[in-house]
């Protein structure tokens, strides 16, 4: 019904539909991608008066009911009324359009999730919450619909189906590889299959489908191989620039929201309750942490385990030039540096 809705309102309001590749908004009927919105509506203007409202869906699966749309200077097509929020023209239509809106049915979802898009204004339509861009705007946005809760560790779906797979793969007791379906008994098998087959790693070149375990490995092809240019991510708030995603998001959550878990001793912020936790232990410098065999104590529960390796009788380090095994890895790194400088091993 969410997406019935949804054809009703795209047919008879001046939304523009799209979709999200990387920083690029991309128009549904004819997937020209746009990074500027204006210039995105300004393409629709012009060459899409005439549209197919099925073809704005074709790239929605079962689990993404939601269409997102640009509501920027939103306006009913049929009086030309203008509106702020979508909630009001459903009611509109559905009150003075009646014969153009018979199947409408506003006791479901309305099925379009909204955008107000503008260039460095990256607002939450629902909260107005600022976002420090439009993939961020993108992921923060779905948190207003995720309605389908798992009653194992408590997430949250757009819909039943996602939900279902989310279990299939996190609860069903075996260990799934998300890219070829194998089962596995424990979480280490499944990494080592991973690890271990190339075919199943996360990131694909978009030019030459050769795939990577990492995101930063993906970026280092394409500049070397393909003369991509090096992605920089630049702060919106200040100077700052990052050479990943992930320290770009980290930074501005910390420095220019107020998000994340502040240390009352130094004021220091940390995105999850456990990182201040473990910070914290500094301050108070309690060793709360004993080893049952030397009773040697420890700040925090992870120098106990890797103290621990001192104790066990198998060495999980060796040298591949001399065989001779640690059981630390920092043991085998100090080995290396005075038995053979000349060979450069990262570890």
């Amino acid at each position: 019904m969410a997406k019935e809705n949804a054809e009703v309102l795209l047919r008879c309001s001046t939304m523009y539909p799209f979709r999200l590749r990387g920083k690029s908004i991309t128009c549904v009927y004819c997937c020209e991608g746009y990074e500027d919105p204006t210039h995105f509506r300004r393409h629709v203007d012009v060459h899409h008066q005439h549209f197919n409202i099925t073809t704005a869906f074709y790239h929605l699966s079962s689990a993404k009911e939601y269409i997102k749309v640009d509501i920027f200077n939103m306006k009913c097509r049929l009086c030309l009324q203008p509106f702020e929020k979508v909630d009001e023209m459903a009611e509109h239509i559905k009150e003075v359009h009646e014969e153009s809106a018979k199947r409408l049915n506003l006791d479901y979802d309305i099925g379009v999730q909204p955008y107000r898009l503008e260039s460095n204004n990256y607002c939450c339509y629902h909260c107005d919450k600022k976002m420090p861009s439009l993939t961020t705007l993108s992921r923060h946005t779905i948190l207003h619909y995720k309605r389908f809760t798992c009653d194992t560790c408590g997430r949250n779906y757009l819909s039943h189906e996602a939900l279902k797979y989310h279990i299939k793969v996190n609860h069903s007791g075996n260990h799934i590889c998300r890219k070829c379906w194998m089962e596995f008994p424990t979480m280490e098998e499944k990494r080592e299959h991973i690890k271990s087959n190339k075919k199943c790693w996360t990131f694909c070149c978009i030019v030459c489908g050769e795939r990577f375990q990492s995101w930063e490995q993906k970026q280092k092809h394409l500049e070397l191989e393909h003369g991509q240019e090096k992605v920089v991510y630049k702060c919106p708030d200040c100077d700052m620039k990052f050479s990943t995603r992930k320290y770009f998001y980290t930074h501005y959550k910390l420095t220019h929201t107020d998000e994340g878990f502040q240390c009352a001793c130094c004021g220091m912020k940390f995105n999850t309750q456990k990182q201040l936790d473990d910070h914290s232990l500094g301050h108070t410098g309690e060793k709360q942490f004993m080893c049952n065999i030397c009773s040697k104590s420890f700040v925090r529960q992870k120098s106990l385990t890797q103290h621990m390796w001192i104790h066990s009788e198998t060495k999980r380090f060796v040298c591949l030039l001399c065989e001779k095994q640690f059981n630390q890895k920092v043991s085998l790194k100090s080995h290396m540096k005075t038995n053979h400088p000349e060979v450069n091993i990262v570890f």
